[in-house]
């Protein structure tokens, strides 16, 4: 049996979080596990991370059975009781990638699902997430215009053949919910957030099937009036954002392209291959969004934004093209069927063949499939799912992770053709409270403790594809060790950290749980 190496969740209870931030006020809805209950009087919180006395290690745990990102010391040097299945080395010399960041996204329906909460709650969601008392989100994912987690159709300009953009706007979720929100959300950040722009579809007027849905792609070619207005549209975007105060870190060039080949398809969607993105960002988007002042450099315009078994030949198609290459920064992959979607090898594949370009995971959601409760409170295997993706990605070149919704309402949604799923955090306005499930602590083991610039490193034993026990290192920018240690396997392991400065440690990881290790030498 071998390690996998990255990085894994986080959970809380009212007995957790020893001597770290406030802790979980838990509460169990027939699932496995628990959700920390947040309302206007309490909401469980995180200290920040600071260095640790030389010779000492912060254990941050949570498991199935409750626990919440609680909180332990542990001394290097120390004799603990039990067997030792892991010695772990760790190998500093071997560097890999930085880490861009970690976060979740603005769909309409978070959007919503925020602006239906009080000011409090709603200030308690976004602190949550992304202040130094919350999990310390770095990237945001925002839907240009509608997309199927929207409460109707719709894009920014629905008036047939307006071909000159004259009907151009932004709407009521845009200039009354995201806007503010994503402000406020900065202001807690305290720092930037890379905010990333991501279209579903055109306005239909504009595609080949007059539809939102239903597949469809965009009327001309590459290098044609048509995709120089659509690439204008989306230009208008980010333009009527930053003149609102909000800056944009990057855009992807289409949501899940190949959805749109699919005619049966039942949600906004717009259908392009390798070629015709490559073609449209060297011909029309790329150019257009340096005209208006989204240049690269300063802006990172991302391909493919769909399922890693696409990935290597979307690669090779854009970025072995140099015109292309000049104006696109990276992959972006969503996780879909990541268990039959192929060996996450094809990333090592990739960065060993484009070096200079960056992958990126934009996109991830999952529900309750066993008994219909799609939004699943307190279900375990939801958080297992997050954690062993963000792990495997990291281990492969993958920079960073964001999630899909930030909120959704306790039914899933809303969602206009009724794809409801999971969220890290559900609202329940009406009884003026919220739920941290089990996939918001699973976010936070990897972007409370890997903030930007953190780089992964090297760590023995190596990686196994399907194990129950994962292991990954890396280093931050303050200088501190981060070991993340994932047991999904029924029994407690024990491991022996080697550290070539301060020693060996020994640790315990409980059955089906998520350990975050920190320290400074």
């Amino acid at each position: 049996m071998h390690l996998r190496c990255v990085a894994i969740v986080a959970i809380v209870l009212w007995v957790g979080l020893s001597e770290s931030g406030t802790p979980c006020n838990s509460r169990r809805f027939n699932h496995d596990s628990v959700v920390c209950v947040c309302d206007e009087n309490f909401c469980d919180t995180l200290d920040p991370i600071e260095p640790t006395a030389r010779g000492l290690l912060n254990v941050y745990e949570s498991d199935r059975a409750g626990k919440r990102l609680e909180k332990r010391e542990v001394q290097f040097g120390n004799d603990l009781p039990g067997p030792i299945f892991w010695n772990v080395n760790l190998e500093r010399t071997e560097r890999f990638q930085e880490i861009i960041g970690f976060g979740g996204s603005w769909s309409d329906a978070a959007a919503i699902g925020l602006d239906r909460l009080s000011p409090d709650l709603r200030t308690k969601v976004l602190r949550s997430y992304y202040s130094t008392e919350g999990i310390e989100y770095s990237t945001a994912r925002v839907v240009i215009s509608g997309c199927d987690f929207s409460n109707r159709p719709y894009t920014y300009d629905d008036v047939t053949n307006d071909w000159e953009l004259n009907n151009w706007s932004l709407v009521e979720e845009d200039v009354n919910m995201k806007i503010p929100q994503m402000h406020e959300a900065v202001r807690h950040a305290g720092k930037p957030i890379k905010f990333m722009g991501s279209s579903w579809s055109p306005p239909a007027w504009m595609k080949n099937n007059g539809e939102l849905n239903h597949g469809g792609q965009l009327i001309g070619n590459a290098g044609s009036y048509e995709w120089k207005q659509y690439a204008r549209y989306l230009l208008k975007f980010f333009q009527a954002y930053r003149a609102a105060g909000i800056d944009f870190w990057g855009m992807t060039v289409q949501n899940e392209p190949m959805t749109g080949w699919d005619p049966w398809f039942p949600w906004n969607t717009c259908g392009f291959n390798a070629e015709m993105e490559r073609d449209f960002a060297k011909l029309d988007l790329g150019p257009i969004m340096e005209e208006g002042g989204f240049a690269p450099g300063n802006f990172s315009i991302m391909v493919l934004d769909h399922n890693r078994p696409l990935a290597l030949d979307w690669a090779i198609t854009v970025f072995s093209d140099a015109e292309a290459s000049r104006y696109v920064a990276g992959l972006a992959v969503h996780w879909y069927f990541y268990g039959t979607a192929g060996p996450y090898q094809v990333y090592d594949n990739i960065h060993t063949r484009f070096p200079d370009k960056f992958i990126l995971g934009t996109e991830a959601c999952n529900r309750n499939e066993i008994d219909g409760d799609h939004i699943g409170l307190g279900l375990w295997y939801l958080a297992e799912d997050y954690a062993h993706d963000i792990l495997l990605n990291l281990l492969h070149w993958v920079g960073g992770w964001t999630d899909w919704n930030l909120v959704l309402d306790d039914e899933g949604g809303p969602n206009w053709v009724g794809n409801t799923h999971s969220a890290p955090i559900i609202v329940n306005p009406g009884a003026g409270e919220f739920y941290k499930n089990t996939q918001f602590y699973a976010m936070a083991h990897f972007s409370k403790f890997l903030p930007p610039g953190s780089i992964r490193i090297g760590a023995s034993p190596g990686v196994e594809e399907e194990g129950t026990v994962e292991l990954g290192a890396f280093e931050r920018p303050d200088g501190g060790t981060v070991i993340i240690v994932i047991n999904s396997s029924d029994m407690e392991q024990y491991f022996n950290l080697n550290d070539a400065d301060l020693g060996v440690v020994k640790v315990k990881v409980d059955p089906h749980a998520f350990s975050t290790w920190v320290y400074y030498r």
